[in-house]
């Protein structure tokens, strides 16, 4: 029995690698990266250039002889936004989201095999007949940090590239999250209640389609990320100037070890702690604002540094093997000096690790606390 899960990754792996052979064989063609964006190109209405990005490197913040994160040079790929005409009525979206022209299966996000799973699990769907379709999302998975960096920026790309009456008529669909989180942010950037849909249960049938890719897991475009601050920054109340310093806990895994005796010190400089507890968007945004100084383990959570102001310090802690480099990338470019701290050799990351717990020395950790303070 032990081995059951292992055995299910297998068959699920295995039939992923297969599914485009398979479709093929039930008439539906998977579209790689490149030809998706071959088969838009005459539809394209916005573009954001590659971006070469230089991430310096990041040593320990205990002992500076140990690297966390390599220097490296980063080019991410172009980012776009198509409107297509639907005039032959070739086109529809499928329940996963994705977009569908004729037999071809555009891939505008991570993948597109899960097209599988629908064709294997057909359903009836209410029908929906709209003039504007935009659909910025073709997975059935997603958290926290995928909602704000791969879903709520690129809305935000999309509504900065309509003329405002086509964005003001379009209607949103793709498999919905069914989060607070989600309703919150989809009314911020515009949308109301009677223009969101689920793809699970609305075939939405339109005369065009907006759709837009995301060329990125690791290093979500910045120019999408800036679109969304400055839909949060419009939206949300001014917030009074505060200088907090704030340790963020986890509730979930990757738990930090020893973590009271770590609490204790932090008080003594004045840092408050914040429990993970369910939020608005509209109270994180509140609270990462409000701080020149964020410290805690890795975690979603630290999605919310795009609410907070320039040269704001982050402090990460990382367990030895999982050390992905999303905030080390986010950080330095929106201007916050960025830290890191791992207790024990550096580890290869692998996602295998991602339930590690956090190893700290509360000692060691306290007492170099001043160096990241010290223009706090």
């Amino acid at each position: 029995m032990a081995r059951l899960p292992q055995v299910a990754n297998y068959l699920r792996e295995a039939l992923k690698s297969q599914s485009g052979r398979l479709l093929r064989l039930l008439g539906r063609r998977l579209l790689t990266k490149e030809e998706t964006e071959a088969r838009m190109m005459p539809y394209q209405i916005y573009a954001i250039p590659k971006v070469v990005t230089n991430l310096d490197a990041v040593v320990d913040l205990v002992l500076p002889d140990k690297v966390m994160f390599d220097h490296k040079r980063e080019v991410t790929a172009p980012d776009f936004v198509w409107r297509y005409p639907n005039t032959d009525r070739q086109a529809g979206q499928l329940r996963c989201g994705a977009l569908r022209i004729g037999q071809a299966i555009l891939n505008t996000d991570f993948g597109n095999s899960v097209v599988l799973q629908d064709r294997l699990r057909p359903g009836r769907r209410q029908v929906v007949q709209v003039q504007v379709l935009i659909a910025p999302w073709s997975h059935y998975w997603g958290g926290y940090f995928d909602y704000l960096l791969f879903i709520a920026a690129k809305l935000c790309r999309i509504k900065q590239a309509l003329p405002p009456d086509v964005f003001a008529r379009a209607v949103v669909a793709y498999p919905l999250f069914r989060t607070s989180f989600e309703r919150e942010l989809l009314h911020m950037i515009g949308f109301s209640d009677d223009r969101i849909f689920d793809t699970r249960k609305v075939d939405v049938q339109f005369d065009e389609c907006v759709v837009a890719n995301n060329s990125s897991w690791f290093y979500p475009s910045f120019a999408d990320v800036q679109c969304l601050k400055r839909n949060a920054d419009a939206y949300m109340p001014a917030m009074p100037t505060a200088d907090r310093r704030l340790y963020i806990r986890r509730a979930g895994r990757r738990h930090v070890i020893d973590e009271e005796a770590l609490l204790t010190r932090l008080r003594a400089y004045d840092f408050e702690i914040i429990d993970d507890t369910p939020r608005t968007v509209a109270e994180q945004y509140a609270l990462y604002n409000s701080a020149s100084v964020i410290v805690g383990p890795h975690g979603a959570s630290f999605a919310n540094i795009l609410w907070c102001r320039p040269g704001t310090r982050l402090f990460e802690l990382f367990p030895t093997g999982y050390m992905p480099e999303y905030f080390r990338y986010l950080a330095p470019k929106l201007s916050m000096p960025y830290a890191a701290y791992c207790y024990g050799p550096v580890l290869e990351s692998h996602h295998s690790n991602v339930d590690q717990n956090v190893a700290v020395d509360p000692d060691e950790l306290t007492q170099h606390l001043d160096v990241l303070l010290a223009t706090v």
